[in-house]
């Protein structure tokens, strides 16, 4: 009798304990949602500031601009009129300075201006899209040089769509139809590549948005495959995040991507209509934006950049305008 209860109070031991497991692991997976639903929430607000230009060919003003970025003095922003096959500048407060390029095949002319990048000297880098090259200008619009050509080969392109210049003047390029990132000198001289077609990790579908984060990382916004995919500056694949929805860190085409100094990314989330902003690592921190052509609402974002105090500058782009926020901390 006594072997049989302690078979039974061993049987309910063993039953006790597993139910403590259980419990156990239901408070941790419950605790992981509620971390995973803390971490989702928005933990800032955008605040709209202002706004400039209309559809139309004249000085200041736009047909589907598509990138922006500041100059070091963060009081100036080139900005690529697609359309209008040219670049525009303009101060931060949106008054118009001046206007380089036409459309055409020459040297300081474009067959669509699309991506954007400053160096440290302050030299503007293009991405003229269809005619398969990159054109460097100095800050005036002076024609420096160019290099590229329509291939796959080394140092070939197939519709670059944007462009980033590393701390050293290394030059980076989503090379979009190849389905990779190429990167050179700051002379245009071929040093590698990386990237292949397909949603595997680290390959990529049409890359549009590249910027690079202080260490030196590169951000890339891989269109088709909804997502961010982050590499070190030699192509080594390190994370991805995303994937296509509507919800909070989904996306639905990605365009321009921006990383600012405490490494924060910011990501025009092109056919939600909206920007996005994750951390470094993925984590989702905010969201603003919907379809129209209202104050803060947008119509297909592409380019998206972001000064020293906050204030973050968007291309609009089927809106033909810029956009000015002020980013403001949740209470």
């Amino acid at each position: 009798m006594k072997l049989r209860n302690r078979s039974e109070i061993s049987g309910f031991g063993t039953l006790h304990s597993w139910q403590t497991k259980l419990l156990g692991i239901a408070l941790i997976v419950a605790l992981f949602i509620t971390i995973a639903a803390v971490t989702s929430a928005q933990t800032e607000s955008y605040k709209f500031i202002s706004k400039w230009g209309t559809q139309g060919t004249g000085e200041g003003q736009f047909d589907h601009p598509y990138d922006v970025v500041l100059e070091s003095s963060e009081s100036v922003l080139y900005i690529t009129d697609t359309y209008n096959h040219r670049v525009e500048v303009f101060t931060t407060a949106g008054r118009y300075l001046s206007t380089w390029g036409s459309y055409g095949t020459e040297n300081g002319q474009f067959n669509y201006s699309m991506g954007l990048a400053i160096d440290a000297t302050e030299n503007v880098y293009v991405t003229d899209t269809c005619n398969n090259r990159i054109q460097i200008f100095t800050k005036d619009g002076k024609f420096l040089s160019k290099f590229g050509s329509k291939g796959s080969g080394e140092g070939q392109f197939l519709w670059p769509y944007d462009v980033e210049v590393d701390t050293v003047g290394n030059i980076y390029v989503a090379d979009s139809g190849n389905c990779r990132i190429q990167k050179f000198t700051n002379d245009g001289e071929f040093i590698c590549s990386w990237g292949t077609k397909g949603s595997g990790e680290g390959q990529l579908l049409y890359p549009h948005g590249i910027d690079l984060d202080t260490q030196g990382n590169v951000y890339v916004g891989d269109y088709l495959n909804h997502r961010i995919v982050k590499f070190t500056g030699d192509g080594e694949f390190i994370t991805q995040w995303g994937s296509g929805g509507t919800g909070n860190g989904q996306l639905s085409t990605t365009k321009g991507v921006f990383v600012d100094q405490t490494g924060n990314v910011y990501v025009a989330d092109y056919w939600n209509c909206r920007i996005q902003k994750f951390s470094g690592d993925g984590a989702f921190i905010g969201s603003w934006g919907t379809r129209g052509n209202g104050d803060g609402e947008f119509n297909t974002p592409k380019g998206v950049v972001v000064d020293s105090t906050g204030y973050i500058y968007i291309a609009d782009t089927s809106n033909s305008r810029i956009q000015k926020f002020l980013v403001q901390p949740e209470a």
